[in-house]
C-alpha cells in the first residue's frame, strides 16, 4: 500500500516526477509510492486507480515547476489536490528549481489552500541535499515509511562473486546510487549514439556524470564542463558513432570527490524518429568494447582496476526489459573474463541502483556458475 502519492503535471518536465519515484521507491520500496505513469497497469482505470491510492496515501506530493497552472475543473492535478486538502491528506509542495508557490488569485477555491502549505525544494545542483531533507520530512510525516527504510537497497552492502577459471577478476552487484560510489575506478556511462551527454538537469547516468564531473561556482552552477567537452573532442567530426562504440575520458571533479578517474561513454541508445531513443540490440556488444577499453586504460595505468556498468539503455527507453538486459551484460562479462585470462582488472560491478534493480541483478547472478565470495 502506497505512503506518498506523487503528483505532476505531463506537460512539464516529468523527469523531476520519475526521480522522486525512484528515490524514494529506492529508500522505502517502490510500493509505497504512487505514480501514475508507473504504478497504474494497462487497461485498468486510470480515474478509479489513482484516486484510490490517493485514498490510501499519508502524503502527496506536488510536483511545481515555473510553468505550472490550473487548466479547469477536469484538470486532474487540481482534483488530485483537492481531495487530498478535503480528505486531510497532508500536502507537500515540492519546488522545482526556481519555481515559486502560486498566488491566492490564480487558484480555485478547492485548492487554495496549496498556497499555505510549507513547500519544499529540489534543484539539481544540490539535490542530493534537498532529497535527504525530503526524506527527511517524511519519516517525521509517515511514521510507516520507517519500517520499509529498514529494509531499503541503501542499507544492503555490495555482493561479490569469484569466477571459475579465471581467479584475477570477480563481478560483483553495487547496491543504490552512483553518486554513493567511491571505490571504482572506471564508470560506463550509457550514452546515445551520438555521444551527446544528457543536460545537466536530466537524471540519467549521463547527466549525473555530466554535473559532477564539471567544475562548479560557488552557487552550483557549471563553469567548466569538463567530462562533455572532453568527450565532444574525442568524436570531433562524427556526426554519429556506431551502436555499441566505446570511447573513454578522464572524470573531470568526480576523481576528487568519487576517486573515478576513468569515464567509458557506451552507445547503448540511439534515437528514432518520432519514438525518441531505444536501446541498440547489440547491448552485450556494448560491454565487451566497454571492457577492450578497460583492460587498455589498465595497461596504461596501474591505478584502475575496477569497473562499473549500469543498466544499459534502460532507463532512456521504457521498452527495454531489464532482466534481459542483465543478463545480456552479465554474460558478455563473463566471456570477456573467459577470453581473457590474464585481465589486468580485478573486479566488474553491475549497479543496482534500486531495491527492484539489485534484487534483479542478484537473481540473474544465480543463473551462472559463480561462487560468492
Amino acid at each position: 500500500m502506497p505512503e506518498v502519492f506523487v503528483n505532476y503535471r505531463v506537460r512539464e518536465d516529468p523527469g523531476y516526477a520519475t526521480l522522486l519515484y525512484r528515490e524514494l521507491g529506492q529508500r522505502f520500496g517502490s510500493d509505497s509510492v504512487f505514480l501514475a505513469a508507473r504504478s497504474i497497469r494497462a487497461g485498468d482505470d486510470y480515474v478509479r486507480e489513482a484516486f484510490d491510492r490517493l485514498r490510501e496515501c499519508s502524503v502527496l506530493l506536488a510536483v511545481i515547476g515555473e510553468r505550472w497552472s490550473v487548466s479547469g475543473e477536469r484538470d486532474w492535478v487540481r482534483r488530485e489536490i483537492a481531495m487530498a486538502l478535503a480528505s486531510g491528506i497532508r500536502v507537500v509542495p515540492v519546488l522545482i528549481e526556481d519555481a515559486d508557490l502560486p498566488v491566492v488569485a490564480d487558484l480555485p477555491d478547492d485548492i487554495v489552500g496549496l498556497v499555505r502549505c510549507q513547500a519544499v525544494r529540489l534543484r539539481h545542483y544540490s539535490f542530493d541535499n534537498d532529497m535527504s531533507a525530503l526524506v527527511d520530512e517524511l519519516l517525521r510525516l509517515a511514521p510507516a515509511l520507517r519500517l520499509r527504510a529498514a529494509g531499503g537497497v541503501a542499507e544492503a552492502q555490495p555482493v561479490r562473486y569469484e569466477v571459475k577459471g579465471n581467479p584475477r577478476c570477480g563481478i560483483a552487484v553495487v547496491p543504490g546510487r552512483i553518486r554513493r560510489v567511491r571505490h571504482i575506478d572506471m564508470w560506463v556511462n550509457s550514452e546515445n549514439t551520438d555521444m551527446q551527454m544528457a543536460r545537466h538537469n536530466d537524471f540519467s547516468v549521463s547527466a549525473i556524470i555530466r554535473y559532477w564531473g564539471a567544475a562548479h561556482d560557488g552557487a552550483g552552477q557549471v563553469i567548466d564542463d569538463l567530462v562533455a567537452d572532453e568527450l565532444t573532442a574525442a568524436v570531433a567530426g562524427r556526426r554519429s558513432v556506431a551502436p555499441g562504440t566505446a570511447v573513454v575520458t578522464g572524470a573531470g571533479r568526480l576523481t576528487a570527490t568519487n576517486n573515478v578517474r576513468r569515464i567509458i561513454h557506451v552507445a547503448s541508445v540511439q534515437g528514432e524518429p518520432g519514438a525518441g531513443f531505444r536501446q541498440v540490440r547489440n547491448v552485450d556488444e556494448c560491454v565487451t568494447n566497454a571492457l577492450a577499453c578497460a583492460e587498455r586504460e589498465a595497461a596504461e595505468d596501474d591505478r584502475v582496476r575496477t569497473v562499473l556498468f549500469p543498466l544499459l539503455g534502460v532507463g532512456a527507453d521504457p521498452g527495454a526489459e531489464p532482466e534481459r538486459t542483465a543478463r545480456r551484460m552479465v554474460d558478455a562479462a563473463l566471456d570477456h573474463l573467459r577470453a581473457t585470462p590474464g585481465t589486468l582488472l580485478n573486479e566488474i560491478a553491475f549497479l543496482g541502483y534500486s531495491a527492484a534493480e539489485f534484487a534483479l541483478l542478484l537473481r540473474v547472478l544465480a543463473e551462472f556458475p559463480l561462487t560468492k565470495r
